[in-house]
Formats: structure tokens, C-alpha cells, sequence
């Protein structure tokens, strides 16, 4: 993010992604997933990007006169969140609205990661699998956006597009082939979107629903956390996993004789 027109969120600490193929990962998740599955509680969570993710553009364009939306309580933004209307209508609007304002730029100049979800999200991969599930970033940022624009995100065990099933959120077909190509059952998912719509359709289809608040997104990634019963960041390293030099100086573990 640069230049007046935006609005540069507080840096937070360097995050470091946990490796979901590393021994204390997988053996995390493994007793996360028991544990979970006795108590009907989410194995994954999905989350959307734009909004959750990502901050809106409301949150992060800075200039004078610009749609505050959900921010603000606008009327025409409560369609979209109600699913009366969509997104892309909603912005095709506000260019109509304002031609002087080039939304493609902003988008390209104002939009990076919410730092405060990215260490949530660190702390959620430690122990359970977390999924990026978007309508169509490609529409917004073109085809290379996950690799050339956010590519911190391939830390996460899957990024799928909605329009490469051929239905988009909210309609709950959508959220049941996302579930199918993550080899989930709908049940076991928690969906995490800024739209109310698009929690209706993931309830429709069996997902368990958070609704993030773009206008508290600070509380909004506590209360995620609290929701899964997860710290504020992700805890210390208590079990060191042996180095080969330890092997290579001991030996290996001699067998007790009777």
C-alpha cells in the first residue's frame, strides 16, 4: 500500500507459517481433528478473502468523499451484504457515480493483507487446516493474483475460486463442491465471510458460520480465535524435534535388558 489516496494499516511482527508437513504440525492436527470430531467442533476453516483477508476498500482507500459502505451503515452496501445485489454492481455503480476515480488503481495500489488475521491465521494452521474460499479474485486483480499479488498465501492448505466450480457464494452449491474439493464434510467446515448472504448459503449447505465485521476487524479476529478455542498467538515450542547430530553422537536407544 502507498501514496495518499490509501490508508496503511499498523504494521504487525514478522509472521512465520507454520509447515502443515512438518512433525509437530501434523501431530497437532491430528489430536486437533479427534478432538474436534468428538466434540462437533470444526476440523477446517474457510475463509473468504476480500473483506476477511484482505480489508475492503473501504477500510483502506483514503481519499476524501469515498464510499464508507458497511463502514457507515450505507443502504446500498447492505443489499450486497444481504445478497439483493452484487459486488461487482455495487462497484460498477460507484464508478458510474464518480468517473474521476480509477477503482482498478485503487484496488491494485490501496489492497494487501490484514495483518492481524494473517498472524490468526498462523496461529489456525498450527492445528487445524485453513482454506482461502473466494468468488473470483481473478475478476478483480487478474489471473496471476495469487501467485504475483498475495502470494503469502499458498502458506494455506488450499486457495479455490468459487467460479472455477461454476456457481459463485452464496448459493449453497457452491460451498458443497468447496467442501468436496478439500475432502471435507460440510459439517466439519467453518466459513468465515464479512456478508451475511454468503454465511445463509454455507448454513444452507451444513457449515457451521462467523461473521467477520469489517467496521471491528480487531475484535472480529479475537473473537475467531476465541470462537475455536485458540490463544492470540500461537504458543511456544515445547517439543524440539531431534536433529541428526543427536543420533549421530548417542546412538541409537539402547534396549533395557531384564
Amino acid at each position: 500500500m502507498s501514496g495518499p489516496m490509501c490508508r496503511v494499516p499498523p504494521a504487525g511482527p514478522p509472521v512465520e507459517m507454520p509447515d502443515p508437513l512438518s512433525w509437530r504440525v501434523r501431530q497437532r492436527r491430528a489430536l486437533w481433528r479427534r478432538a474436534a470430531l468428538a466434540g462437533h467442533s470444526p476440523t477446517t476453516v474457510l475463509l473468504d478473502i476480500g473483506g476477511v483477508i484482505v480489508p475492503s476498500l473501504f477500510e483502506s482507500v483514503a481519499l476524501p468523499g469515498f464510499p464508507r459502505g458497511p463502514l457507515a451503515g450505507e443502504p446500498e452496501y447492505r443489499e450486497v451484504e444481504q445478497g439483493r445485489r452484487s459486488e461487482r454492481a455495487y462497484w460498477a455503480d460507484v464508478a458510474h457515480r464518480h468517473p474521476d476515480l480509477d477503482l482498478g488503481e485503487l484496488w491494485r495500489a490501496c489492497t494487501g493483507l490484514r495483518p492481524t488475521m494473517m498472524a490468526a491465521v498462523a496461529t489456525m494452521l498450527s492445528r487445524l487446516r485453513v482454506v482461502a474460499f473466494t468468488n473470483d479474485m481473478a475478476y478483480w486483480f487478474g489471473p496471476d493474483w495469487l501467485g504475483g499479488r498475495f502470494p503469502e498465501l499458498r502458506a494455506l492448505d488450499e486457495v479455490l475460486e468459487a467460479k472455477d466450480f461454476g456457481v459463485l457464494k452464496p448459493d449453497p452449491r457452491a460451498y458443497r463442491l468447496a467442501a468436496g474439493r478439500i475432502g471435507e464434510q460440510p459439517r466439519h467446515c467453518l466459513f468465515v465471510d464479512d456478508h451475511q448472504a454468503n454465511l445463509d448459503g454455507a448454513a444452507a449447505a451444513g457449515m457451521d458460520t462467523f461473521l467477520f465485521d469489517v467496521a471491528a476487524p480487531g475484535p472480529s479476529v479475537s473473537a475467531l480465535l476465541a470462537r475455536l478455542g485458540l490463544p492470540e498467538s500461537s504458543p511456544p515450542r515445547i517439543f524440539r524435534q531431534p536433529a541428526w547430530g543427536d543420533f549421530h553422537e548417542r546412538g541409537p536407544r539402547q534396549r533395557r535388558h531384564a
